[in-house]
Order: C-alpha cells, then sequence, then structure tokens
C-alpha cells in the first residue's frame, strides 16, 4: 500500500525539520512526502533539500494563499492508495504510518482513519481554545459557570469524547489529550485535522476539499470528514495512530486571529454537515454561535485586535454565503 503525506508549510523551518526526522525514522517506507510550501524564505527549501536525500519528498510551491487550496494541489499529483493531510509542526511516533495502514487493510469500508493527536503540557499556550478550557475548569467562580455551560451543554457532557462533532457545531477535545491513548479503537464522526488520512480515490470522488473554506480554510477537513462517511464508508479512531502537536507561532499562526472566516466557515460546515434539522440542535447551535461570538469580543478587549471582532458581522454572512451557495 503506497501512502502519500501531505504536509502545508510555510517559513517554518525549525518545526518542519522535526517532521521530516519523524517520517525518516518512521517503520513504514512506502511513502512519498508531498510538501505545499507558500512563500518560505530559502534555508526553508535547503532544509528540504537535505532530505530529500533520504525521503522520497515532492514539493509544490502555492501561489494563492489558503489551506485547503494547497491540500487540492498535494490531491493532484498524489500517487498513493491513502492520502495524508498532517500539519508542519508535528511529531509522529515511529509505527503511525504502520498503525494507519493496517487500520485500513482490516476493512474496505473503512474510508478514513485518525488518532490521537495530543498536545504536549508546554505548547498547551499556544492554543487558546486549550488556555480557556483550564480556566472552565479551574478558574473563579464566573469561569466555572461558563464551563459549566460549555462542557455540559455544548458539548454534551463529553468533552474528552475522541473525534466528534456535536449538535452544537463544537469539537471534541479529547483527542489531543493523553488520555486519548488509553481510548478503544472505535468509529468516530471526525478526523484529526492533523491527522488525517483517507482513501485517495474517495477523497477525489467527493471533489477535494472545498475552497468555499477561506482564510485558512478552518472546517475544510470536517467537512471532508462528513462527506466520505456520508458515501457509506467508516471513519476509525485508533489508538495506536500516535502523534504529538506542537503549535508554532511562525508562518501561519499570524493569520489566525481573523475571526471573520472563521466564523463563515463555521456556519457554513455546520448546516451543510451537522444540518439543523431539529429544535434542540437549532437552541445548541445558536447559543455555539453567541458563545464563540462573546469569546471573540473578550480577545479584542484582552489583544485590542480589531480582526476580533469580525466574527460578528460573520455570523450573519455565514448564513447568507451557506444560502447563496444553495442556489448555485
Amino acid at each position: 500500500m503506497f501512502i502519500s503525506v501531505f504536509i502545508p508549510t510555510g517559513n517554518r523551518k525549525e518545526s518542519l525539520k522535526k517532521v521530516l526526522d519523524s517520517l525518516k525514522n518512521q517503520t513504514y517506507k512506502n511513502f512519498e512526502t508531498i510538501i505545499v510550501d507558500y512563500r518560505s524564505k530559502n534555508e526553508v527549501f535547503k532544509l528540504i533539500d537535505e532530505y530529500k536525500k533520504i525521503l522520497n519528498i515532492v514539493i509544490i510551491n502555492q501561489m494563492e494563499k489558503g489551506l485547503s487550496r494547497a491540500a487540492n494541489l498535494a490531491l493532484e499529483k498524489a500517487k498513493g492508495e491513502i492520502f495524508i493531510r498532517t500539519d508542519d509542526d508535528v511529531v509522529m511516533r515511529e509505527r503511525w504510518l504502520e498503525s494507519i495502514k493496517e487500520t485500513f487493510g482490516q476493512d474496505e469500508r473503512i474510508g478514513g482513519v485518525t488518532g490521537p493527536s495530543i498536545i504536549p503540557e508546554e505548547y498547551i499556550k499556544n492554543r487558546d481554545l486549550f488556555s480557556f478550557e483550564r480556566k472552565f475548569k479551574d478558574g473563579n467562580f464566573f469561569w466555572k459557570i461558563i464551563g459549566e455551560i460549555y462542557f455540559n451543554f455544548l458539548m454534551e457532557g463529553e468533552p474528552y469524547k475522541v473525534s466528534h462533532w456535536f449538535k452544537s457545531g463544537a469539537f471534541s477535545l479529547g483527542s489531543s489529550y493523553p488520555g486519548s491513548l488509553k481510548e478503544n479503537f472505535q468509529e468516530v464522526n471526525n478526523l484529526e485535522a492533523c491527522n488525517f488520512s483517507v482513501r485517495t480515490n474517495l477523497l477525489r470522488r467527493i471533489g477535494g476539499f472545498d475552497v468555499t473554506y477561506t482564510g485558512v480554510g478552518d472546517y475544510h477537513e470536517g467537512d471532508a470528514s462528513f462527506k466520505i462517511k456520508n458515501l457509506g464508508y467508516k471513519l476509525i479512531f485508533n489508538p495506536k495512530v500516535i502523534l504529538y502537536h506542537c503549535p508554532s507561532q511562525d508562518g501561519f499562526f499570524n493569520d489566525r486571529p481573523s475571526s471573520y472566516p472563521r466564523m463563515v466557515n463555521f456556519i457554513i460546515f455546520y448546516l451543510r454537515n451537522i444540518k439543523l434539522d431539529s429544535f434542540s440542535k437549532g437552541v445548541r447551535f445558536v447559543s455555539y454561535i453567541i458563545f464563540q461570538d462573546c469569546y471573540y469580543f473578550y480577545q479584542f478587549i484582552i489583544t485590542k485586535q480589531s480582526s476580533q471582532l469580525g466574527a460578528i458581522r460573520g455570523s450573519v454572512v455565514g448564513f447568507l454565503e451557506y444560502y447563496k451557495s444553495k442556489r448555485k
């Protein structure tokens, strides 16, 4: 089974080196590495040239920004039966690829595979969501009240469930914690964005990744996961498919504060895939939109970044964009 491993990158030499070292040390060797680069400096290409002596590397220069576009460029070139989308700031266990290959080999109806995507303690601060999750658990009375709403209503009392979308549109946090290593092999409804592997023919069958998801492309992986699942294939969480996500603050990190496209993407993703088809889901969905708008307003107060206020406009435009796309 030949595998294509896609890595999007942009000026992240140090973290990219760790990824390439991880791939060099994989027990399974029958794979290619497709690096899609967006305007990196020369030292990144020098690094890649060094690893070309060890790994089967294909390099693609991306001219138009966007992770979904980068993924589609990689998909066009991919020769593998399995297409893996990972990040340029991860470290994989040595049997990561072996475990992915073995999982797909168990059943031809398995369309996608994911696993623990653990964020080490020292990197938690690089992801606001996880820092806030700590406040919800251990903060003062005010934060704990918000935590009760978040954990028990929006996340239905199961915040540490692995690879799962809730009725509100919130996603579970479980795969990012060491406890996920003890989870059972199980069917899920989400593939972790940095630990995302699917059958290449299925990904091409659904038209690849949807470039409707703008900005840094939030939710395009979740969208593809749902489409593959809706074809009648299973998405599997295997606790042996292990990597460590060490979020870098270089390169793409600086694009993340723009809340407008993230909110637009969220609403389009929800209405297409989770669907507003019951009163209960509607209440949770609207509550989660309000929750996110409040979060971004709080971030605006803390950071003084006006881009954080874009979520409020995005909450309206997302609905308009969804219904506009329905008319096409």
